[in-house]
């Protein structure tokens, strides 16, 4: 029994000195915070400075196509306020992490050849006229967009100016008129992506717009303003 108790000492002093004295890798510094757990499904892969580029294709329906001149067109009561559009432009990230912000430029051309529209003639009676419309626009401004689904979908929206040229001209009801300009408004966007391989995305997006062109003569001031839906095919970072 007595030959035993050196052992048992030693094997005590063994287990008090590992209690004592936990291994290195496991002693954490005071002075070094807690990591923190960090997943890049919750920031943008969006790089600052990268533009994204932007097709889309759709048509306009506006509320209200109307002049205020002699002439009174009013061109939502026919289908005036329907018109085809195709465009594009770009989105370029100027900075944010969880959201992207930053400024677009976008290019846009709309038009409709022999659509049906109505002039009020001075007694309130509706005429009947065939109308021609082209639209070019440019519009641009802020834009805020946020990743979503780990990345895979995006939402984003805009506002700013528009500047507009169009193109007016009517016939039928011996009241023939024509005449062109350029005009001003502002605009707001909103939509929605979804990423594709090859760093393509496909969405839709609508846009409110404002606007008045002067076309000058007998026409006046040529006031459109409504709605926008256009499917997006984008393609970036």
């Amino acid at each position: 029994m007595k030959s035993l108790l050196p052992f048992l000492v030693l094997f005590l002093t063994g287990v008090s000195s590992a209690q004592e004295s936990p291994h290195p890798d496991l002693v954490r510094n005071p002075q070094q915070p807690y990591p923190t757990p960090t997943s890049s499904r919750w920031r943008s892969t969006w790089p600052t400075g990268a533009p994204l580029m932007q097709g889309f294709l759709g048509v306009s329906s506006f509320d209200d196509v109307s002049s205020d001149g002699s002439i009174h067109v009013d061109g939502d009561e026919g289908d005036l306020d329907e018109l085809p559009l195709i465009g594009g432009g770009a989105q370029w990230k100027m900075g944010g992490e969880r959201a992207d912000f930053g400024l677009e430029g976008l290019l846009s051309f709309s038009g409709r050849a022999n659509a049906e529209a109505f002039v009020i003639g001075g007694s309130g009676a509706a005429i009947a006229i065939e109308a021609d419309l082209l639209i070019l626009e440019l519009y641009g401004g802020p834009f805020a967009s946020l990743p979503l689904l780990e990345n895979r979908m995006r939402v984003y929206g805009a506002v700013g100016p528009v500047f507009q040229f169009a193109d007016y001209a009517q016939t039928g009801g011996g009241l023939a008129e024509d005449g062109s300009g350029f005009g001003y408004g502002w605009y707001s966007r909103a939509g929605a992506e979804f990423a594709l391989p090859g760093h393509s995305w496909i969405g839709l997006a609508v846009r409110w717009s404002d606007t008045s062109v002067d076309i000058g003569g007998p026409i006046g001031d040529l006031d459109i303003d409504g709605l926008q839906a256009v499917v997006t095919f984008s393609r970036g970072p």
